[in-house]
C-alpha cells in the first residue's frame, strides 16, 4: 500500500475505511498529479504592497485648516459643540422725554399673551408672581425714565419686590420689575400705562380647592392666612421691614395653630427647620406669597416631610425687620390634628 500525504487525506481514509464491510479490503490507486482527475493548479496570490513606513496624515495634510462651514447645516449631538449664537445688536437707552412713541410690553415668568393682546398670568390664590414692565421706542430702543402708572381691578393687589420701590423709573434697560399678590378667585384687570401708552393684564386666580388641593381657611382655628399676609413689606438694601396688623401682633410670643405647605430646608426625611407655606411650593427661588406668605418653623424632634397640607402648633413670633427675608417664625413646632 502506498504512503499516503497529508492531515486530509488521512482523514478521508479512516472515514471510507469505517464505510467498507466487514472483511473487505478497499483497493487503492496512486493518484498522479498528472492525471486528468486531479485538481487544477490554483493560481498564485496576488502581490500585497509592502505598508508605508508612515500611517495618517501627512505633515502638509495636517498643517491644512478645515473650513469654517465644513459642518454647516449639521445638528450638533451637544449643543456646547455648536458655534456661539451670533450676538443681537443692544441699541442704546432713549430718555423718556425723547422717545416720541413709547410701546408697553409686560414680562412674567408664566404669562402668555391672548387674542386681544392681553398678557395674562395663572396664578393660586394668595400667590405672588413677579412681574416687569419694559418701555420701547417703535425702534425697539429701551425708554429710561419712564415712571409706570398701575390700575387694578379685583381683589389682588400690587406690592413692590425691591427696595426700588413702586415708583421708580425705568433703567437703560427700559425696566421696572413689580409684583402682584393674587386674591380671590376671579379674572383681576391691570392696567400699566405711561402718557399715551397702555398695556392691559389679566389676572386669572384660581382657588386651591379648583386646582385639587386642600383648602386651609377649613382648619378650625388655626390663624388666618389672609391676615398674615395683609402686613406691609417694604424692602431696605439689606433687610425686609414689616408693618402689621393688631389681628396679627397680638399673637406675638403667643402659642399658635397654623395650617400650610411645607417648603423643605433640610435634606433630611424629618425636618428640623422649614418653611410653612400659603400655597404649594413650586419653585425653591421664591417663596410662593411672599415675605409675608411664610412662616420659619423650628421643630427639635423634626417633622415629617409631606406634599399635603400639616397642621402645626408653636410659639409664634412676628419680626418687624430681618435680614432673611422672613417676618414670621414658629418655635417648640410639632403636629397637631386639623
Amino acid at each position: 500500500m502506498p504512503k499516503v500525504r497529508g492531515l486530509g487525506v488521512v482523514l478521508l481514509v479512516g472515514v471510507l475505511s469505517a464505510c467498507e464491510p466487514a472483511g473487505e479490503t478497499p483497493e487503492w490507486k496512486e493518484i498522479s498529479a498528472s492525471s486528468e482527475s486531479a485538481a487544477p493548479e490554483q493560481p498564485a496570490p496576488p502581490t500585497v504592497p509592502a505598508a508605508p513606513t508612515t500611517a495618517g496624515l501627512s505633515e502638509s495634510e495636517l498643517a491644512l485648516d478645515a473650513p469654517l462651514d465644513a459642518f454647516e447645516g449639521t445638528p450638533y449631538a451637544d449643543p456646547e459643540m455648536a458655534p456661539p449664537e451670533p450676538e443681537e445688536a443692544v441699541l442704546p437707552p432713549v430718555a423718556a422725554s425723547e422717545a416720541g412713541e413709547i410701546r408697553i410690553r409686560v414680562l412674567s415668568e408664566r404669562g402668555y399673551d391672548n387674542e386681544q393682546q392681553q398678557h395674562v398670568v395663572d396664578l393660586l390664590e394668595r400667590e405672588m408672581a413677579y412681574l416687569a414692565v419694559k418701555f420701547e421706542t417703535a425702534q425697539g430702543n429701551p425708554v429710561s425714565g419712564a415712571t409706570p402708572e398701575f390700575q387694578l381691578k379685583g381683589s389682588s393687589r400690587i406690592t413692590e419686590i425691591s427696595s426700588a420701590g413702586l415708583q421708580t423709573p425705568s433703567d437703560d434697560s427700559g425696566m421696572v420689575e413689580f409684583g402682584v399678590l393674587a386674591g380671590k378667585m376671579g379674572a383681576d384687570q391691570l392696567s400699566v400705562s405711561f402718557g399715551d401708552a397702555s398695556k392691559q393684564v389679566v389676572l386669572n386666580v384660581i382657588s386651591l380647592e379648583a386646582a385639587g388641593y386642600a383648602s386651609l381657611d377649613d382648619i378650625h382655628g388655626a390663624l388666618p392666612w389672609d391676615q398674615l399676609m395683609s402686613a406691609r413689606v417694604r424692602y431696605t438694601q439689606d433687610s425686609v421691614v414689616a408693618e402689621f396688623p393688631a389681628a396679627v401682633s397680638q399673637h406675638h410670643r403667643q402659642q399658635v395653630k397654623l395650617a400650610g405647605f411645607m417648603m423643605p430646608l433640610e435634606p433630611e426625611e424629618k425636618q428640623k427647620r422649614f418653611l410653612l407655606t400659603s400655597n404649594p411650593p413650586n419653585c425653591f427661588f421664591h417663596v410662593p406669597g411672599g415675605p409675608a406668605g411664610a412662616v420659619e418653623v423650628f421643630s427639635d424632634k423634626g417633622i415629617a416631610a409631606s406634599w399635603d397640607p400639616i397642621v402645626l402648633e408653636g410659639r409664634f413670633e412676628t419680626l418687624p425687620s430681618s435680614d432673611s427675608g422672613v417676618i414670621y417664625r414658629l418655635r417648640d413646632a410639632r403636629v397637631v390634628p386639623g
